[in-house]
């Protein structure tokens, strides 16, 4: 008796884990909030300019990180950036930098960093941060185990993209920020949907729209004008 027990046990415990596995998801963002929207277009000409672009990438569990951690952007950003550079129509020339986690002990980087900012005429320091509740992440996966994936569960992040003009004396220009948000929901009867709203290309878009969006709005403004 006590035998078939266990064996039932050991059924229902590997049947859960089957279903585990066969898991997928489907992912939905929201509106972005803070968009420019241009009554006209910019039709005065601007003199050409060089540009610094500073970017660093931050995410932070709140509960568990009591600070954001710099990351690597994210996979494809270098296409991202060609893209939306296309809303700028003075670049002569410029540069880019990217904060990596262990420059507070590289002071070659943080020099070479600042001469950029120092010899260009303008500095653009973008700053994307991802952002979720570490304790209701936690309650889903809990959840999600203990039902076996039966019921959906959904996780959400939050994206904040705030962007800092300055000029070559660090005094900020003009700022801007774009939010947004994406809930991904887990369940087995997602495994044929995945394919039609992937998270992968709901956070590029989040991207790839806030700084398409905030470059326009640089463009419209004429902020880079010497």
């Amino acid at each position: 008796m006590v035998r078939d027990q266990i064996k039932m046990a050991l059924l229902f415990v590997t049947a859960g884990a089957a279903l585990m596995l066969l898991s997928s998801c489907m992912s939905f963002r929201s509106e972005m909030s803070g968009m420019y929207r241009a009554d006209a277009p910019n039709s005065a000409p601007s003199a050409p300019v060089t540009v610094f672009f500073y970017f660093t990438h931050l995410e932070q569990e709140k509960g568990f990180d009591v600070v954001p951690k710099i990351v690597q952007p994210r996979r494809g950003f270098r296409d991202i950036f060609g893209e939306s550079m296309k809303q700028l129509s003075n670049i002569r020339s410029f540069a880019k930098f990217t904060d990596n986690d262990n420059d507070i002990d590289n002071i070659d980087r943080r020099n070479f960093r600042d001469s950029l900012k120092r010899t260009n005429d303008f500095t653009i320091h973008i700053t994307f941060k991802r952002e979720n509740s570490f304790a209701k992440h936690v309650l889903g996966t809990i959840f999600t185990w203990g039902m076996f994936d039966i019921v959906p569960i959904g996780y959400s992040w939050d994206y904040i993209v705030n962007a800092d003009v300055c000029n070559p004396s660090g005094k900020v220009i003009r700022s801007y920020s774009r939010t947004s948000d994406l809930t991904t929901w887990h369940n087995i009867i997602f495994l044929f949907v995945y394919p039609f709203y992937p998270s992968e290309m709901k956070i590029e878009e989040i991207y790839l729209e806030s700084m398409q969006n905030i470059f326009e709005q640089i463009e419209g403004e004429a902020v880079l004008t010497k």
